[in-house]
């Protein structure tokens, strides 16, 4: 995919687009992901979902899947939320948007990683799965 065209596509989803050097740049409801090119191509694709402290690298043919995200799902949970999947509660520690499929909408819809308190391995429910647990007042 060219910049011309990741550009064209992003804007289509109402992501903000600027350029940094070789760069571009995409930004919506706190999502950032920076795609590098090596003229029109490709080299270097990271994300940074909302409440992340730091970059995850971003296979290239995941850069489209990302900008095609299900918005909706997208703004839903931070890194950092409290939640409840199920009967269990958890912390989201990460999220990313799935590829879509046969059997999923065409905006693709977003998984999180979600560490439960219990100590038990993570699983990664799809956003719509989990619900938020509010903070306790003192």
């Amino acid at each position: 995919m060219n910049p011309h065209t990741l550009m064209a596509r992003a804007n289509l989803g109402h992501w903000l687009v600027t350029r940094d050097g070789q760069a571009l740049v995409l930004e919506r409801d706190g999502w950032t992901i920076r795609v590098l090119f090596n003229g029109t191509a490709p080299a270097k694709a990271v994300v940074r979902a909302p409440g992340a402290p730091g970059w995850r690298h971003l296979n290239r043919r995941d850069i489209t899947t990302h900008v095609r995200g299900h918005r909706d799902q997208m703004v839903m949970f931070r890194v950092g939320d409290r939640v409840k999947v199920g009967d269990r509660v958890g912390r989201v520690v990460d999220m990313y948007v799935e590829t879509p499929t046969a059997l999923t909408s065409r905006a693709c819809p977003v998984r999180l990683v979600v560490l439960y308190v219990e100590g038990e391995e993570p699983s990664i429910p799809y956003a719509t799965s989990a619900h938020h647990l509010r903070k306790a007042v003192a």
